[in-house]
């Protein structure tokens, strides 16, 4: 008991030890700072690079924004089940095959998949028209000492884009701003025939003419004559230009089975910095009130969701899981030493069943058998010497056997030629004089008398401890 005592002890001696040190070396992690080259893009952040004004005008305007913090594959089932998702990027968990899958899947039935990336996954990047689609932008050096909060830096020397056409995505809207940094969407021919869409994205497109050194053309403006119903037929099976600007096609949407594949090549125009200038709010509302509904904002691929355990999300960025860790492997130390051995095993403790009487009865017995007697009158009789040199302050080495029996019998009164003559014959037997079992049981009795008078002779209490 004191040993598991002490165990228990020194286990929780070390536990505060370990929360002590983790609590001096703590340093605690300094807040990530908006920037363009590290953006976070969701709408729980508030900052420059965020969307979470995106989130709450949506709220504000009585539509149904949620967000979405699981895989993509609970798209098809549910009650929640979303028509529009929106995926913002940068990514900070990897869009996988099987999360590609799901989401393409439930584009086909009919969902609406609006991609907000200047560099979106290549999984994504589909069509089932016979197009290549391909979301592409330059790189910039400059991104990291680029304030995002900084409309000026972020927009210098770009114009705003305009509408190609009127279509519902850009109903009410008269101008767009991008950033400086804004990708561009080009879109091919499976054929190999590089094509570049303006106008209403059907068969008015303009051909390469296998130049490939030539330049996009710039977006051309929406054309005044009413499309025809031929035309009207053949929208949904090519990808359509919406806003394109500096030579850019900055929003385009694609055919992908029963539902739509949105690609927007700037974040900025919808993150918090950039949603409230010119008619970006209002782009904003109409690419997610194409259809009535659920909207859905991944945030999954930006860090949350089923795949991260919620008490370790509570205390990230603390000491208090590195502490909980170590104890645990503390304690699993403990549990493990205490419950194997490190040594050979060793033989159980068998406990003595025998009382002191029958160890005395099993010696008696023993030596009547071999008629032992000169060993039994030893045992009585030196056990009978030093108990009486004691009790007569004497030596029992060096005293004889003449004062032995003159001090007995002073002390008792009884015959000192009787006691030296008892005491001489058991002399005699342990020296190996021959003795019979009448003579050895006369002498014993002879002593235990002299022990009576001399008070020696043990009780029953004694006798039986």
């Amino acid at each position: 008991m004191k040993q598991r005592l002490l165990v228990l002890l020194l286990g929780i001696g070390l536990m505060a030890v370990l929360v002590i040190l983790n609590a001096l070396t703590y340093v605690q992690k300094q807040k990530e700072t908006d920037s363009e080259l590290y953006p976070n893009r969701s709408t729980f952040n508030p900052g420059a690079t965020g969307t979470q004004a995106f989130f709450a005008l949506l709220s504000e305007t009585g539509r149904k924004p949620i967000r979405w913090q699981e895989s993509p594959d609970g798209l098809t089932g549910g009650k929640n089940k979303p028509t529009v998702f929106v995926l913002t990027g940068n990514l900070r968990r990897d869009v996988t095959d099987k999360d590609a899958v799901s989401l393409l899947n439930w584009v086909y039935n009919g969902g609406r998949l609006i991609v907000i990336d200047r560099d979106p996954p290549e999984e994504l990047c589909k069509t089932t028209g016979n197009w290549k689609i391909k979301v592409s932008s330059n790189p910039a050096v400059d991104l990291l000492s680029v304030d995002p909060s900084d409309q000026k830096q972020m927009t210098s020397s770009t114009d705003a884009a305009k509408p190609v056409q009127p279509t519902i995505f850009t109903a009410g809207v008269n101008a767009v701003q991008s950033s400086r940094f804004a990708g561009w969407v080009s879109f091919e021919p499976a054929e190999g025939k590089t094509m570049y869409g303006y106008g209403n994205g059907s068969s008015r497109l303009f051909e390469s003419l296998g130049d490939d050194s030539m330049e996009p053309p710039p977006a051309a403006k929406a054309p005044t004559a009413k499309r025809d119903e031929d035309d009207h037929a053949q929208l949904p099976k090519a990808p359509v230009v919406h806003i394109a600007g500096n030579q850019k096609n900055l929003l385009v949407d694609v055919p992908y089975g029963s539902g739509r594949i949105v690609f927007l090549a700037d974040p900025y125009i919808v993150s918090n910095a950039g949603i409230n200038i010119v008619d970006n709010s209002h782009l904003a509302i109409n690419l997610v009130s194409t259809t009535s509904g659920t909207i859905a904002f991944d945030e999954y691929h930006q860090g949350y969701g089923t795949n991260a355990n919620k008490l370790f999300q509570y205390f990230e960025g603390t000491p208090v899981i590195a502490i909980f860790v170590q104890c645990a492997l503390l304690i699993g130390l403990i549990f493990v030493s205490q419950s194997r051995r490190f040594a050979r095993p060793v033989p159980e403790i068998e406990p003595d069943r025998l009382s002191k009487l029958e160890y005395v009865a099993a010696m008696a017995e023993l030596q009547r058998r071999t008629r032992a007697y000169d060993l039994a009158i030893e045992n009585v009789y030196t056990d009978f010497r030093r108990r009486t040199a004691r009790s007569l302050g004497i030596d029992n080495l060096t005293s004889k056997h003449t004062e032995f029996a003159q001090l007995i019998a002073e002390r008792t009164g009884m015959n000192s030629a009787d006691i030296l003559e008892t005491m001489l014959s058991c002399e005699a037997i342990v020296q190996g004089e021959p003795t019979t079992t009448s003579e050895t049981v006369s002498l014993i009795a002879r002593i235990r008398d002299i022990e009576d008078h001399l008070g020696l002779r043990r009780s029953k209490r004694n006798i039986a401890g």
